[in-house]
């Protein structure tokens, strides 16, 4: 319908409507009914405030037509309206000062009434400027008076929506704290003893650490069990992914204000506010864009941040501890230029080498033990000789590692439960890990005084050989230490393992390190 009769305002409202509920599945929803206002009714521009108190967040649909007016005069006309709306509280419509036929219209947006509050309550206001005399219509007025109504409804129900999302964003952001492992019990195999060091060493700092390893190796749940250990909480998870839009990655770090961007009709608290005073997680930091890497880098080195629209004088401050993990190659990353070095160098003051499962096999069945009494404490669960020995079996990858490990036991305790045989035991065949080699059980009966000697000489040659292979092991790393003048960082590089994992064969293999250096010269 043509925007030059006015005396039809029907259609007008129906075409404002259309518009606005489509910009609200698009997060637009008050600029497309600006937008849509200024097609019906032929206006030169429209304006809306959030916030009329400071003249705070604006949104604008398209430019003024008076030409020659200094855009402070146009400001300062659109806020004293506002500030005539405020005061007034109704509609207030009018000639333009600096046009002889322009004119305007600006009505109040309110909240609708809600459960705990059952009167209505200012949020903004609109705005809308013509060049001619539409403002003085009494039609014109209607349509605008309608739409307002309809964008305050929008506002404030966006608002409660968007303040319900925060309010489970910070719950999921923050780890809880029942039932996990704790930090004793995740260092107690003696492959860890080497990574304790570091992290015990690092409990009464405020260091950034860095998890490297590969998926499934328990990075986050160690991250999780230091952070509960030194005390630092609310420990915050942060998982930015692949976002490469700017305003998305502030607003979920620092936070926003209210009308910073389009879409955003109530305040964000970032996650790093969040976790103030506390602990902050970066899952997979080696996704982070080079828009999050430099963003992270200036609150690593200054401590401070300003969310999106914070017009403060000065920034917003947190005291914090980051713990950053990835399951991929760092140092590849960084000579690829896709990770910044300076940013590796503020992120890993501790860093951090979990071993993939299969180079310590022989945790394996304390670390299967230990997860099905955690996940079944009412039942001693046990593995019998013919698990212990697909677990331990060198053909298996672990692929998974860990997490692969734990899925593999659920699924065998579901299979003995299922099978209803009693005994809390679970088999080789429970597991079906399709290692044919292995030696399989075939029930109850077949149990198994015969098969005893066999288990012992089994367990012999395989205690024979495993000292045989610590002996050999012993001997590579005493002449590396030697060549090495006792230096544990140059030795494993020398021997191009982690450090930490260079300490962990030490402690288990009892090697000294001060009597090479004494050798030294």
């Amino acid at each position: 319908m043509s925007s030059s009769n006015p005396t039809e305002p029907w259609p007008r409202v129906r075409d404002v409507v259309e518009a606005s509920v489509t910009g609200l599945h698009r997060g637009r929803f008050i600029e497309e009914t600006l937008e849509a206002l200024c097609v019906q009714l032929g206006a030169a521009s429209a304006w809306s405030t959030l916030e009329t108190k400071g003249g705070g967040p604006m949104h604008r649909s398209r430019t003024t037509n008076f030409r020659g007016v200094a855009p402070a005069v146009l400001a300062a006309h659109v806020s004293d309206v506002l500030g005539l709306v405020q005061s007034k509280l109704k509609t207030v419509a009018g000639p333009v000062p600096y046009a002889p036929d322009g004119s305007f219209i600006a009505v109040p947006l309110w909240s609708l009434p809600t459960a705990s509050s059952q009167g209505r309550s200012l949020i903004g206001a609109l705005y809308l400027e013509f060049g001619k005399d539409q403002g003085t219509s009494e039609a014109v007025v209607g349509v605008v008076e309608t739409a307002g109504a309809l964008l305050g409804g929008l506002i404030a129900q966006q608002t409660v929506i968007e303040d319900t999302r925060e309010d489970l964003r910070a719950e999921r952001a923050t780890e809880p704290s029942g039932a996990q492992l704790t930090l004793d019990e995740l260092l107690a195999p003696e492959s860890m003893a080497g990574i304790g060091q570091e992290l015990r060493s690092a409990i009464g700092g405020d260091e950034s650490i860095m998890i490297l390893g590969e998926s499934g190796t328990g990075k986050t749940q160690l991250a999780t069990a230091f952070a509960h250990a030194s005390n630092q909480t609310p420990i915050v998870r942060a998982t930015l992914g692949l976002a490469d839009d700017l305003n998305t990655i502030t607003s979920e770090l620092f936070g926003h204000e209210r009308g910073s961007f389009s879409g955003a009709v109530s305040k964000r608290k970032g996650l790093v506010e969040y976790a103030d005073k506390g602990t902050l997680i970066f899952d997979e930091v080696l996704n982070l864009t080079h828009h999050a890497q430099q963003l992270l880098l200036d609150f690593t080195q200054f401590g401070s941040y300003r969310p999106l629209g914070y017009q403060g004088p000065q920034p917003k401050t947190a005291s914090l501890r980051i713990i950053s993990v990835t399951n991929g190659d760092i140092q590849q990353a960084i000579a690829d230029k896709v990770f910044r070095q300076d940013l590796y160098y503020r992120l890993a003051a501790v860093p951090i080498v979990l071993p993939p499962l299969r180079e310590r096999r022989w945790d394996i069945p304390n670390i299967a033990v230990g997860y099905l009494h955690r996940i079944d404490p009412k039942t001693s669960w046990e593995l019998d000789g013919s698990a212990m020995d697909a677990l331990l079996s060198p053909k298996l990858p672990w692929e998974g590692n860990i997490r692969e490990l734990e899925a593999v036991l659920k699924r065998a305790r579901n299979r003995v439960r299922t099978a209803g045989d009693g005994d809390p035991v679970i088999e080789a065949k429970h597991l079906e890990l399709g290692v044919s080699e292995l030696p399989t059980s075939s029930g109850p009966q077949s149990v198994r005084p015969a098969a005893h000697d066999d288990i012992r000489d089994r367990w012999r040659k395989l205690t024979d050989q495993q000292q045989d292979l610590e002996s050999a092991e012993r001997a590579v790393i005493e002449d590396a230490l030697a060549l090495c003048h006792g230096i544990v960082a140059r030795t494993a590089r020398m021997l191009d393992i982690p450090r930490t994992g260079l300490i962990s064969r030490m402690g288990r293999l009892d090697i000294d390190t001060e009597r090479f250096k004494e050798r030294k010269g």
